[in-house]
């Protein structure tokens, strides 16, 4: 008998809620994204420089980090529907304070802002999905496919606006804040009833002691590393390195995301016949060779083959790598906060270092750091696959 499909398996009132929480995931991917697009326009108006440039990344990233274990708990207290609702509004409240102000600290704090609302939409998101798929990859990377249909949005829209004059991120900014109230209108009539409320309860945090989910968790960490480095600095990595104008520059970033997109859906579709551990290794060894080429790249065409190359071997990594926990996240609902919150400091660190070391060196020697933790994260890989094939399993 031919198994069920994700969609087909689910009520009417499920369906309204999967697709609300996929509209989501599209807008944050535009959000995210766009960050990293106007942040030279940004940088330019403000006279901000590559440091400040870099802590603004990553207070985005500790916002998303710092609210992993927080976004698990709250909804123990008030529920998860509220909790979500709640947290929602604010990257929107974020990106209206950029409008007003270029002072650094202010600038900071609405980035955090930020990356708390991306930290518990994530959170949910995945952990709701996880849920009513069982833990199956294909939902979890069709989810993902959703953040990358916004992440190829994010530049063509900041190209746009761009060609209005000086000051055009603005433009961009604005269209973000619309999308979130569209967001806040539509996420209310979500019905949540059969999602099971967290408990604190004994044994809540055994997950801990699971191999699998540990080197889950530490292969994650290192991705986002490169992830959150390579999306937050790739414009200025183009415009900075003197082989893009800055509207090719955005060009080249929707292609990334592109290339990201067909990518997570072709991860989705092979999600049944590759298993997790095989995959998250291909995944691995792609993202260090093609980071490589675009790192030694010194003319435009090198350099745009080193960036499709890497964007398929980012594509499929976080929905593979949730999966590849098996059904944890199901029996443990905190696991996805104690996941979000371990994992997302890896995004924290390396723009920050990135951009540190591109203030004393050049763009190109702070992008190189990025390296390690996709060594790194090959190492662990490859340690995945080996104790995913013995009998014992993991």
């Amino acid at each position: 008998m031919r198994k069920q499909s994700f969609f087909n398996s689910l009520s009417p009132r499920d369906h309204y809620m999967v697709c609300n929480l996929f509209f989501l995931y599209l807008i944050q991917g535009i959000y995210v994204i766009l960050i990293g697009s106007i942040l030279p326009d940004m940088k330019a108006e403000y006279g901000l420089d590559y440091q400040v440039g870099g802590f603004l990344i990553s207070a985005h990233s500790i916002g998303n980090m710092v609210t992993g274990l927080a976004a698990g708990l709250l909804p123990m207290v008030i529920g998860l529907k509220r909790s979500l609702l709640i947290l929602n509004v604010l990257p929107f409240i974020g990106f209206a304070i950029t409008l007003f102000t270029g002072t650094p600290w202010v600038l900071i704090f609405a980035l955090l802002l930020t990356g708390i609302g991306r930290g518990a939409v994530s959170n949910y998101n995945n952990q709701i999905i996880s849920t009513l798929s069982g833990g199956s990859a294909a939902p979890l990377n069709l989810l993902h496919g959703f953040f990358a249909i916004g992440a190829v949005l994010a530049p063509a829209l900041a190209l746009l606006v761009n060609r209005t004059g000086s000051g055009g991120w603005r433009l961009a900014v604005f269209a973000v804040i619309v999308l979130g109230v569209i967001s806040m209108v539509s996420s209310p009539f979500m019905n949540m009833d059969n999602i099971q409320k967290p408990r604190y309860e004994s044994g809540s945090f055994q997950f801990l002691r699971s191999r699998r989910f540990l080197l889950s968790a530490f292969i994650m960490f290192f991705y986002l590393c490169v992830e959150a480095s390579v999306m937050g600095w790739m414009v200025t990595y183009y415009v900075d390195s003197g082989v893009a104008t800055a509207d090719s520059a955005q060009l080249l970033t929707s292609l990334l995301w592109v290339v990201i997109l067909a990518g997570r859906f072709l991860c989705s579709a092979l999600s049944g016949r590759i298993v997790p551990p095989i995959m998250i290794l291909a995944l691995c060894g792609g993202s260090i060779m093609f980071l490589v080429v675009l790192l030694m790249g010194t003319d435009l065409k090198v350099m745009l083959m080193g960036t499709v190359g890497l964007g398929l071997a980012l594509s499929g990594m976080y929905g593979t790598t949730v999966a590849n926990a098996g059904g944890i996240f199901k029996e443990y609902p905190l696991a996805m906060s104690v996941f979000v919150t371990v994992t997302s400091l890896g995004s924290v660190i390396t723009p920050s270092l990135v951009g540190s070391i591109a203030a004393y060196a050049d763009i190109r020697m702070g992008m190189a750091v990025l390296l390690i933790p996709a060594m790194v994260a090959f190492t662990l890989a490859l340690w995945n696959w080996k104790a995913s094939s013995q009998k014992a399993g993991i």
